[in-house]
């Protein structure tokens, strides 16, 4: 491969594109703006020897600032609804609310063999379908009373801040069967907003639990189990629906015309997660293990093609399913055009989410200016980053931050994340702000997956229109990615090179003028590509990469052929693959789930960089790009530079 120096000496005899190395003096101050890295930065050069601290420029003999450049830390969209909003709106905040306590994270909470009446499924289902109903009301203006889930961790509190002042905690048999008076002038009892109660029997048949969340938001009535059925009859309950011998296919054929197709909620029939949200926002609830955790007992196959073949296309499919593989469930939503959302531990939707439309905030990405990347040098170029992102109810946790972001690795290993920041500035705009505050200056974040979790290379290809709905979520990407000045997109595909594969690619690229470069990982193995590159000409006539992933850090997986293993072994392919090498550039994926003698995350990425060869230099994702485009599309990357200051 061409040396650097010796294709500057080649491009600059031909006088249209003249141009040479500039060391320029200091750059003019600017405002600072959140989110952003000063040019002056100290860590922007991964080399403490080289001083970079005035920046340089590609230079054809005119300062860019005489050009009509564009200062490139403000190429940023305002924020404004230009259709990526896509999850259920509540725009009401209640007046004040109401705390069920004894759910999330109680013991047991979704076993269903407990006797006591405030334990075990039972009990969650009720709370959850109390939750629903009454938040529902509070959308309909029935009630100004909100309800919410006792829950802990920086993501949920930072929520409450939304909310009006907590009226009390109670349990939810307390809640649903006790009469309140007014608090401050505000109508607080929500027993009255109740019709009556649709009964189930989770141990004798799992799925009524499906047929009750359904028949739930249908009868307007709360979800009680024959253990505790007598409790809410002496109370003056009565019976709207008997959903004891209903399955999630009876339910579907009673009440699947009158539910939502906007949204879905897919979760095992041993658990209580995402009720609310299903009850709330009128959607049907699906399971494909008709016995939680295992295909012994049949599954719903015939009736999910038909639930997702009824959605919207583009419709997000929120939860997950439990003892089965992946491809068994996402692979069908992706096929029928939709997003999967991994949020099965996750809770309190609808609070965390009121007018998240008018709560969006000007919060951006840290991004590195290409112009002060010193492309002369030459490494091994590593840019490391976290794997499933995309996972909502694990960024949503505190462990993410503490175990994650928080690392005071990420700084040295130049560690990069992706992130679902496109479904959490919806879900929860509070955790979206809490983690862009928490983000590696020194990394890039990553929009992952445009969404959701789906295959670009299927993606549609049961529903039709294929093209058409993988332009409609592209476009919805590149809104909220230009807005928050996110440049680099993680996607994932089946088959990462393919030709379904590069259509998509083209078509996100296609939407999206100010992105710089793609990132892609296939289902298995996730460095499948082993750092092979696609190319991708945008709107704007500039290649942009598409660069598949390298290496990856996988606890008890090791193979050379595919560069994976520990940060020990996956060091050791380095030092033979890097062997006579002079250059190179590598997007390593480290998984999230993985934990590695030197630890997890940005530790592990740390851990490889030490054992690995001297040649290597960590460097984060958007800069990776950059050194690719200036390596194989000089012209174009110099001619690009000259517009930006």
């Amino acid at each position: 491969m061409q040396s650097l120096s010796l294709r500057l000496s080649a491009i600059c005899a031909s006088a249209a594109l003249a141009f040479c190395v500039w060391s320029c003096g200091p750059r003019e101050s600017t405002d600072e703006i959140p989110g952003t890295l000063n040019t002056d930065e100290e860590g922007l050069n991964p080399d403490p020897d080289v001083d970079m601290s005035n920046g340089w420029e590609l230079y054809d003999g005119s300062s860019p600032s005489d050009s009509g450049a564009v200062d490139y830390l403000r190429m940023v969209d305002p924020i404004s609804d230009k259709g990526q909003y896509y999850m259920p709106l509540p725009t009401r905040a209640p007046k004040k609310y109401w705390t069920i306590v004894n759910v999330v994270g109680a013991d047991g909470r979704n076993n269903p063999g407990l006797a006591d009446s405030g334990k075990g499924l039972q009990y969650h289902l009720l709370a959850q379908s109390l939750a629903g109903l009454v938040n529902r009301a509070l959308e309909e203006g029935r009630t100004d009373v909100g309800i919410w889930l006792e829950c802990s961790g920086e993501s949920y509190s930072g929520s409450l801040s939304y909310l009006g002042p907590e009226i009390g905690r109670q349990t939810a048999i307390e809640l649903a069967t006790k009469t309140y008076g007014d608090v401050d002038g505000v109508h607080v009892n929500v027993r009255d907003l109740i019709d009556g109660y649709v009964l189930t029997d989770v141990v004798a048949n799992p799925e009524s639990n499906m047929a009750a969340t359904v028949a739930a938001h249908i009868y307007n009535s709360i979800i009680v189990d024959v253990r505790d059925k007598a409790i809410f009859d002496e109370a003056g309950y009565t019976m709207k629906y008997d959903a004891r011998t209903k399955t999630t296919q009876d339910a579907w054929n009673e009440f699947g015309a009158r539910c939502s197709r906007k949204a879905l909620v897919v979760m095992p029939v041993k658990t209580g997660e995402l009720r609310e949200f299903a009850i709330r926002n009128g959607l049907f609830i699906f399971n494909l293990n008709k016995q939680n955790g295992t295909k012994d007992a049949g599954q719903n196959t015939t009736l999910f093609n038909t639930v997702l073949s009824s959605l919207e296309p583009g419709a997000p499919v929120l939860g997950w399913e439990q003892g089965v593989g992946e491809d068994e469930f996402v692979g069908k939503v992706s096929r029928y055009g939709c997003l999967m959302l991994a949020a099965d531990w996750s809770y309190n939707h609808t609070l965390t989410s009121i007018n998240y439309k008018e709560r969006q905030k000007p919060l951006l990405a840290a991004v590195v200016n290409p112009l002060n990347i010193d492309y002369s040098r030459k490494k091994n170029f590593l840019a490391f980053y976290l794997s499933d992102g995309d996972n909502y109810q694990w960024v949503m946790g505190d462990g993410y931050v503490n175990n994650f972001m928080g690392l005071s690795q990420n700084a040295s290993s130049r560690m990069s994340y992706g992130l679902c920041s496109e479904a959490l500035c919806q879900l929860c705009p509070a955790r979206f702000e809490q983690l862009y505050a928490h983000q590696n200056p020194r990394g890039t974040i990553m929009e992952t997956f445009g969404g959701g979790y789906f295959y670009v290379d299927t993606f549609s290809a049961k529903r039709g229109n294929r093209v058409e709905n993988l332009r409609m979520i592209a476009r919805k990407a590149a809104a909220h990615m230009r807005q928050h000045r996110i440049k680099v997109l993680h996607l994932m595909a089946k088959d990462w090179s393919c030709d379904a594969a590069k259509e998509a690619y083209q078509i996100f690229i296609d939407e999206n003028d100010q992105l710089e470069g793609i990132i892609t990982i296939q289902y298995y193995p996730y460095s499948g590509g082993r750092g092979k590159m696609l190319w991708f000409t945008n709107k704007a006539g500039y290649d942009i990469p598409v660069v598949s992933t390298d290496y990856d850090l996988w606890k008890d997986v090791s193979n050379a052929d595919i560069g994976t293993g520990t940060p020990k072994e996956v060091a050791e392919f380095m030092a033979a693959d890097f062997a006579g090498k002079e250059l190179s550039f590598s997007p390593v994926v480290v998984h999230a789930w993985s934990t590695f003698g030197t630890g997890r995350g940005a530790a592990a990425a740390q851990g490889c960089i030490s054992q690995a060869p001297s040649t290597v230099e960590a460097v984060s994702i958007q800069e990776l790009i950059w050194r690719i485009r200036m390596e194989y599309r000089p012209e174009q990357t110099a001619k690009y530079l000259k517009t930006i200051k």
